[in-house]
């Protein structure tokens, strides 16, 4: 039972360090699939973000969250600026999803504390 921290070890390098790369490369090779159907016309990505030109929206990309305003979309690159008015770029082949904040939105219930 001294040895404990080799079978530890052996774990996480059987078992946990796999599986992390294993999902590394299903993200990657999911890209490369948009990459592919965009390149053969089938996807569009482009022509649907045009829709979030001037809102403000939460972009999420594989591993983290982008808001602010879309701004441009130029090729497969989307420009956002945030409210400090930094602008960033996002490649469209790893953004997994687009949210319009319902910020000023008509017939909005305000929440009134009593």
């Amino acid at each position: 039972m001294q040895y404990w921290w080799m079978w530890f070890i052996l774990f996480l390098v059987l078992f946990v360090l796999p599986a992390q790369r294993a999902r590394q490369f299903r993200r990657i090779r999911i890209a490369k699939k948009n990459r592919d159907k965009r390149k053969k016309g089938v996807f569009t990505m482009n022509e649907l973000i045009k829709n979030y030109i001037g809102k403000e929206v939460v972009i999420y990309v594989s591993t983290s969250g982008v808001s602010g305003v879309v701004t441009k979309i130029e090729d497969n690159w989307i420009e956002v600026e945030n409210k400090n008015g930094q602008k960033q770029l996002l490649n469209a082949d790893y953004i997994s999803r687009i949210q319009e904040y319902p910020r000023n939105k008509k017939g909005k219930k305000k929440l009134v504390a009593v």
